[in-house]
């Protein structure tokens, strides 16, 4: 199922610029999947399983409790409460990417497929150099939109700018039917919202692709491995090309190089990302030695 826009809320009801400044005052710590982003990523912990802020594991919680982060935004926890239905709320994050990039990969391959995981996002602030991607095309996030991400496909995110750009994620788990509507306290109080938000891209010919692969095969080898993932990563926000073509067009580089260590890391690296991985599986990509 694609990303797509399920409701908005008119935050300008909420003093959240203090909100944002205190959370992009947080120093950033190291955290579960940091091995996803590149530049500067932050997620931080406003309510989960334990309450600790440092707590950044995500999982199955039967209460969602708010951590420090939270008491010091209440804006955020009054958008929350009186938008948000807290019954099968897992987790909520405030996400910031500055000056960076969220490699494509896929969430949840390592949990429970019999549940249903639901990731909304609400956009806190506009950033016209921040972009989204999934498998249906690439698109921006506007302030008070909320947005369902369908993390279970592959995706991306990226901002080219040094502007912040704060979102919250909420993570909900439901077990059998439900609909999205589900997660909003009051579906009649939110806004309407557009429906058409795909970014046009420039073509990208099976020449120019040839091209690119031809060029890395030159200068892929283990000490240029990390940032030539990183830098074909960009190409599908800017071209119209699969969101995850980036590992296809370095393994194909690999196999022209000849390089049969370069073609299994960047195999492994593929699975990881968007195939499969274990519970509690890390990957991280200048290790050379696993």
């Amino acid at each position: 199922m694609a990303s797509k826009i399920i409701g908005k809320i008119n935050i300008s009801a909420y003093d959240l610029a203090s909100d944002v400044k205190y959370l992009n005052s947080v120093t950033k710590q190291s955290e579960e999947y940091d091995e996803f982003g590149q530049g500067y990523w932050k997620n931080l912990s406003v309510y989960n399983a334990s309450g600790d802020a440092s707590d950044t594991q995500y999982r199955n919680t039967d209460k969602c409790f708010p951590t420090e982060h939270a008491k010091q935004c209440p804006g955020i926890q009054d958008l929350v409460s009186q938008h948000f239905k807290l019954d099968n709320l897992k987790m909520i994050r405030a996400r910031s990417l500055v000056d960076g990039l969220v490699i494509p990969h896929r969430d949840f391959v390592e949990l429970d497929q019999a549940t249903t995981y639901f990731r909304v996002f609400v956009a806190l602030e506009n950033n016209d150099e921040a972009f989204h991607s999934d498998e249906r095309g690439v698109f921006q996030m506007m302030a008070g939109e909320v947005w369902f991400l369908d993390a279970g496909i592959s995706h991306a995110a990226v901002n080219f700018g040094l502007k912040s750009r704060m979102f919250l994620c909420l993570d909900f788990m439901y077990e059998g039917e439900f609909e999205y509507t589900d997660i909003f306290a009051a579906p009649s109080s939110l806004a309407p919202y557009r429906n058409s938000f795909h970014i046009k891209r420039e073509p990208f010919s099976d020449i120019n692709k040839k091209e690119v692969i031809a060029a890395t095969s030159k200068i892929l080898n283990r000490f240029t491995f990390k940032d030539i993932i990183f830098t074909l990563s960009k190409y599908h926000f800017i071209y119209d090309l699969p969101v995850s073509s980036c590992y296809d067009w370095i393994i194909s580089a690999a196999e022209q190089a000849n390089n049969g260590e370069i073609i299994k890391k960047a195999k492994s690296l593929r699975r990881y990302l968007i195939e499969k991985r274990d519970m509690g599986e890390r990957y991280t990509i200048n290790d050379w030695n696993v």
